[in-house]
Formats: C-alpha cells, sequence, structure tokens
C-alpha cells in the first residue's frame, strides 16, 4: 500500500468497517499454507544450523580469600579498601602468563591428560596444541571474604574438570612458593624508591631557596604585594592629573568665552552696564573669584557702579555728560581695565598650572612603567617558583604513597605464619553433567518463535502488499462505498448464457445473488420510480454485461417495466445472447429523430425488442466512437425521456468507464450507477480515482458489485452481513433446496 492509498484511508467517514480480528483470523486460513511452507523449512533449518556447533563443557574450582582479623573487624568502607589490593594481587596472578605456561607444560608432560584434552579434536581430524585447547577464566565475588572463581571450558566434560583442577594446583603452588620472596623483594624495593622521592624533595626545596637567594626575593608576597599598592598609587595620582587637566581645559574655556562677550560690547551705547553683568559673570568662576587683587577690585567695581545708579537717581538725575558722571564711568573703565588685567594673569596662572599637572603625569607614567617591568619580572620569578613547588608536591604525595606501601608489606610481613596466605580453596573441580553449549533448549525456542512470527506475519504481509480489490474490506473501507453484492465464480454455466441466468432461471442460488442485488438498490437509491441505472466497470472484461443483463431481468420478474440499454457503442455485444440482430437501435433512432422528430411516436416500438415478460431491449444499432457528441445532442435527451415514460427501471450497460469517457458523459443523466469490478483485478487506487470521477457528475453511486469470487475462498470471509443474499445464500442454497428441485 502506498503513501496516497494510506491518506485516502484517512479520509473514510467514521462508519466505516475495519478488519476486525475475525477478518484476521480468516486472512491467516487462507494463506496458511503458504505461511507453513515458508516457515517450517526457514525454522527448521535454523535449528539445523544452530545445533551444528561443536558441543563445549564447562567446570570451576575457587579460592576464598579469608583476610586477618585485624582487616575484617574493620568498618565496611576501610576493610574494602583493605581487601582490594590483595583481591587484585591474586586475579593479575591467576591471569598470569607464567601460571597459563606452567598449565600448559604440566598437562604437555603428563601423557594422561593431554590426550584427555585433545581426544575432541582428533576425533574431528583437527590439528591443535594444548595451549590453544586450554581457555579459563577468573572472576570474583562475595563482601568481607570474597570468593575467587575459575571457570574452564573445553570439549570434552573430563577436560573441563582437569583446565580448573590444574589452574587451582599451580596457582597454589607458585603463590606459596613466590609468597615470601615477593614480601621481602617489595619491601626493599619500596625502601629504594622511597628514598630517592625524599632525596628529589630535598633537591626541590633547595632550588626554591637559591632562586629567591639570587633573585633577591626572599618574601616574594610582600615584594608582589608592595609593588601592587605603588602601581596602583601611580595610577591613581595619572588619574588625578588628567582629572584636574580637563577641570582647567573646562575653565579657560568659559572664561575666554566671557571675555570674548565682554570684548564684544566695549562700543555698545549700555556697554558699562552689560559689561558689569558679564564681569558678574566671570566673578562667579572659582580660579578668578579669589585670585590676586580680584577681591578688592571687585568691591571697587560694585561701588562705583552703585554710586553711578544714586546719580541717576537724585531729582532728575544726572546726565551721561555731568562731570560726575564722566567722573564715574573713567573710574569703572580705570577698574574694568585692571580687573580684566588680573583675569590674563589669572588665565596665565592656570596655562602653567596645566604644564606643571602634564609633567607630573608624564613622571608618574615613567614611574607606573617602572614598577610594571618589576611587576612582570616578579611574576616570571613566581611562575619558576610555582613549577618548582607544583613539582616538589607531586614528590611528597609519591613519597607519601610508598611511605604507606612500605607499612602495608611491613604489616604483611609481621602476620604470623597462619595468616601470612589468606588464600584457602574453597571449591574444587567437578566433572560437568552436560555441555552448556550449544544450548538446546534456547535454539528450540527461538525456532519455535521464527517459525510463529513467519507463519504469522507472511499472512499479512501478502494482504498488506496486494493492492487490488479482493474483500469486503477493500470496498467499504477504503474505497468508502457500499457492497451491493457479492458474485460468485461461475463455472457451470457456458459463457454465453451467463447473461440469461435470471430469465432461463439457470441456477437458483445464483438468481437469489441478484435477487439480493434488486432488495439493496432500493435500499440505497434516492430517486423513485421511472429512474436510470447505468452499470459500468473500470476495464473491459469484469462482468458488467453479465450484471446488467441479469438485473435487468431481475428488476422484471419483480414486476418493473424494465429497459435494458446496450450502450456501449465502441464494442456491442448484448444482442447475441438475446438472439437479436443490431440493425436499429440507439444511433438509427438519433438519426433518423434528426430527420424527423415525429419519427419517435411511431418508430421507438418498432427498435424496442420484447426479450421477457416486462423487459424490453434497446440494442445499440451500430457501432460509432463519436459516443459523447451523441449524448449531448437534443434527440438523445427526447429519447431517453420517452423511454423513462414507456419503463419504470433502464438498465443501461455502458463500456468501461476507466478507458473511454462514455460511461462518464452519460452519469451526468443516469439517476443510479452500478460500480462492476472483478475479484483480483482492478487495482484499489485505480477504483477510487475513477468513483471520484463520476461522484463530481452528481450522481448517485448506489454501490460496488464483486464479481467472480473464487468458490476456494470461506463463506465466512464474505459473509451475509456483506453480501446480503449474495455469495452466503449461492454456497448454501443448492444445499437446502436440492439441485434438480425447485425453488
Amino acid at each position: 500500500m502506498d503513501e496516497n492509498e494510506i491518506g485516502s484511508l484517512s479520509q473514510n467517514p467514521p462508519n466505516q468497517k475495519v478488519k476486525g480480528i475475525s477478518d484476521f483470523l480468516l486472512i491467516l486460513r487462507d494463506r496458511w499454507m503458504l505461511s507453513l511452507t515458508l516457515a517450517l523449512p526457514i525454522a527448521l533449518g535454523f535449528t539445523y544450523k544452530s545445533l551444528q556447533v561443536p558441543e563445549f563443557y564447562a567446570s570451576s574450582s575457587s579460592f576464598r580469600l579469608i583476610p586477618p582479623p585485624a582487616i575484617i573487624n574493620l568498618q565496611k568502607v576501610d576493610r574494602e579498601q583493605q581487601l582490594q589490593p590483595l583481591v587484585s594481587k591474586h586475579l593479575d596472578g591467576l591471569n598470569s602468563q607464567e601460571l597459563r605456561a606452567q598449565v600448559v607444560t604440566k598437562i604437555e608432560n603428563s601423557p594422561e591428560l593431554k590426550t584427555e584434552i585433545l581426544a575432541p579434536y582428533i576425533q574431528e581430524g583437527a590439528v591443535t596444541s594444548v595451549a590453544a585447547a586450554i581457555s579459563y577464566s577468573v572472576s570474583v565475588s562475595g563482601e568481607g571474604r570474597p570468593v575467587i572463581t575459575i571457570s574452564s571450558n573445553a570439549r570434552s566434560a573430563q577436560a573441563a574438570m582437569i583446565i580448573a583442577r590444574e589452574v587451582q594446583t599451580e596457582y597454589e603452588i607458585l603463590h606459596r612458593s613466590r609468597s615470601n620472596l615477593k614480601v621481602e623483594s617489595a619491601k626493599q624495593t619500596l625502601e629504594g624508591l622511597l628514598q630517592k622521592e625524599i632525596q628529589k624533595e630535598e633537591n626541590i626545596k633547595r632550588q626554591i631557596t637559591a632562586l629567591k637567594i639570587k633573585r633577591s626575593v626572599p618574601n616574594l608576597e610582600d615584594i608582589k604585594r608592595d609593588n601592587a599598592t605603588r602601581k596602583s598609587q601611580y595610577q591613581s595620582e595619572i588619574t588625578r592629573c588628567n582629572i584636574e587637566q580637563l577641570r582647567l581645559d573646562s575653565t579657560l574655556s568659559q572664561i575666554r568665552s566671557i571675555l570674548k562677550r565682554i570684548n564684544s560690547n566695549k562700543e555698545s551705547s549700555n556697554s558699562i552696564e552689560e559689561r558689569f553683568e558679564l564681569f558678574s559673570e566671570i566673578f562667579k568662576i572659582d580660579e578668578i573669584e579669589n585670585f590676586a587683587n580680584i577681591p578688592a577690585l571687585r568691591s571697587s567695581l560694585f561701588e562705583l557702579y552703585k554710586q553711578r545708579r544714586d546719580y541717576q537717581e537724585v531729582g532728575t538725575g544726572y546726565l551721561s555728560k555731568h562731570p560726575k558722571m564722566l567722573s564715574n564711568a573713567r573710574q569703572i573703565q580705570d577698574t574694568y581695565g585692571r580687573i580684566n588685567k588680573q583675569v590674563k594673569d589669572a588665565i596665565f596662572d592656570m596655562d602653567n598650572r596645566k604644564l606643571q599637572l602634564q609633567a607630573l603625569a608624564n613622571d608618574f607614567t615613567v614611574a607606573m612603567t617602572t614598577v610594571q617591568d618589576e611587576a612582570n619580572f616578579l611574576s616570571k620569578i613566581d611562575d619558576n617558583i610555582s613549577s618548582m613547588e607544583r613539582e616538589l608536591e607531586i614528590v611528597q604525595t609519591s613519597s607519601g604513597q610508598m611511605q604507606k606501601r612500605l607499612n602495608d608489606v611491613t604489616i604483611e610481613q609481621a602476620f604470623p605464619q597462619d595468616q601470612d596466605d589468606p588464600l584457602q580453596k574453597e571449591q574444587f573441580a567437578f566433572v560437568p553433567g552436560g555441555p552448556y553449549s550449544p544450548d538446546k533448549n534456547g535454539i528450540y525456542k527461538k525456532s519455535f518463535g521464527i517459525f510463529v512470527g513467519i507463519f504469522f506475519v507472511v499472512p499479512f504481509l501478502l494482504e498488506f502488499i496486494d493492492n487490488r480489490i479482493k474483500s469486503p474490506w477493500d470496498i467499504e473501507v477504503f474505497l468508502g462505498r457500499e457492497l451491493i453484492s457479492g458474485i460468485p465464480k461461475i463455472s457451470n454455466i457456458i459463457e454465453n448464457e451467463r447473461p440469461l441466468i435470471v430469465g432461463n432461471d439457470l441456477d437458483d442460488g445464483l438468481g437469489e445473488s441478484f435477487r439480493s442485488m434488486f432488495s439493496k438498490i432500493q435500499m440505497y437509491s434516492k430517486t423513485d420510480y421511472p429512474k436510470i441505472i447505468l452499470v459500468t466497470s473500470a476495464i473491459p472484461s469484469e462482468g458488467k454485461s453479465l450484471i446488467s443483463a441479469n438485473l435487468a431481468y431481475t428488476c422484471a420478474n419483480h414486476g418493473k417495466n424494465t429497459i435494458l440499454i446496450d450502450f456501449d457503442l465502441r464494442r456491442p455485444g448484448l444482442h447475441k445472447f438475446a438472439g437479436l440482430d443490431n440493425e436499429s437501435g440507439i444511433i438509427t433512432l438519433v438519426n433518423e429523430m434528426s430527420q424527423n422528430p415525429n419519427f419517435i411516436d411511431s418508430g421507438l416500438k418498432k427498435h424496442l425488442k420484447n426479450i421477457h415478460p416486462n423487459l424490453n431491449m434497446l440494442t445499440s444499432g451500430g457501432k460509432t466512437r463519436s459516443v459523447t457528441e451523441l449524448i449531448e445532442r437534443k434527440e438523445f435527451g427526447i429519447l431517453l425521456d420517452k423511454l423513462k415514460a414507456e419503463s419504470d427501471v433502464i438498465v443501461v450497460d455502458s463500456p468501461p468507464i476507466g478507458l473511454f469517457p462514455d460511461a462518464l458523459a452519460f452519469s451526468k443523466i443516469a439517476d443510479d450507477i452500478i460500480f462492476v469490478t472483478r475479484y483480483g483485478k482492478v487495482a484499489r487506487r485505480v477504483a477510487k480515482n475513477l468513483l471520484y470521477s463520476i461522484e463530481e457528475s452528481g450522481t448517485n453511486i448506489l454501490g460496488v458489485v464483486l464479481n467472480d469470487l473464487p468458490q476456494k475462498r470461506s463463506t465466512g470471509y464474505y459473509y451475509s452481513g456483506y453480501y446480503g443474499y449474495g455469495y452466503y445464500r449461492y454456497k448454501y442454497y443448492n444445499k437446502y433446496y436440492g439441485k434438480n428441485q425447485d425453488s
């Protein structure tokens, strides 16, 4: 099923059926032989292949590590820390190549053991060595008194036991013979290494002291702090000088701006008063207000200006040419001149201060550079000393670990003789009862699972990938249409007589299928009589002519005045089963009506041939490819109206809608449409698209007839809930009535 089909399924109405458990069981029953044919050989093949591997047997032996009371009585965490070195030591010994070589040598030197180990390989004709045949592993379990297990595997039960036994025995011998020597050797080695580490530690300390003396930095941290303090002070002074210069620049700019305005107002008529206001602004500047004689000159200026106002207010006031006014003006101008000179001196003083501040900032910058160079020098010394101190720390850690290990070895050497070797035999090697590989029970379970999986998956997989219409589910769920009837495969009636099954009562069971179809049409039709029922299919040879003819006979048998029209104008064939010629029919009628519009009133009955009670047939009257043009002619519409007036039901057999546009064009005229499809012949997506095309014409689609159902299908798969009295009735009709008995 492709993505388009899956998308189509999601658009189906919610009331459509889906496959239930019974449907899946029937699908399985329908294909169980194929599933069994595939599943059984695959499962048996897997079983056979899995069992065709050499048999392997497993045995084991073990030691128990019994630590001294001094360790057993410790807390759990401390006890585990003390036991871990002992366990690691024995694991390393059991996994060592030395032990393996010793075991191989012993078995090689024993003909009896060697024969037992190599016997399975010799029987198979394989060439191998004792070393290659020996396989074992070591594991640890338990707490407090852990157990060290030796697990061996071999091609025979006796060989597995021999390997586990010899590894246990040889390790015990090897361990006891080397125990005292190893302890003493370890102690001497640790003492020598510890002495070297102590010497290395002293050398590093001397190097650190010599470096401090050489660089004259006995107390490096104090020097670094002093350097940082000076660096901070110099930076603060530089910042202060820069800020003061900025302030003086701002003040000078303000003073010069006021002086510029004073000079620009010298010639104005109100120059004395305006200049007084401007000089009042300059007096507000801190650098001018208290400079030299400016406070006294400012007081004199204020008195003279007050005196001038008094002259102006006495009586009617003095005029500007009055001697007192002229004297006052000269005094004010003289005071302005002296103030102006003092302001210039103040400006000169501030310029000198700026130069001094710049020089001071430069001096501090030079000092700052010197301090920075000193800091870099101290940093290099500090890096060297830090590197040495890290090396010293590593050496001290190493010497501490060596000292701890030396103490442990000393304590171990001081243990009493009965605690000198805490390793005790726990379990002796045994002869296994059977092989562990291949795991026959596991293989049988897997084989059964493979068989069951294939047996159940294959039928559903085939059902999933088969996209042809074969079942009620395909029609009612995928196509979203009603299933009107299921017509079984007809094998006992010759092909030419099959359109006459109902007319000649050739098969009562099949007749019941068409009676069921008639009932469904009455249920699903939305149009009252008279009505036109168009019968079409997707492709040729799907049985639409058989359905059309037998449906027409069925309608006639139900008392409906029926007309059967052969509208397959490209390849007409319905006239043959009725024994009629095809000289006159639809084509001749329409052509004669175009010449004589009144011809239909007198000529229609000549063209309608009665072939059964209540059933007339209108043949095609020849062949033509211009079918759609014929449908569009007004004479054709008049003909259909006349036919509807003369009948209750008009059954129209049309060409396949998937090949020609004839049926689609006629569908706009028809009242109901029946879509015929043959079992396993048309793809579901093709049928769905064609039904959508018909639906767009606005005609009511009664449903789908599934034709040519195989006899091998079980009745349950096509039960009456889907087919009414179709296949189900046909299957059991003759059993109930008997083939030679009238219904």
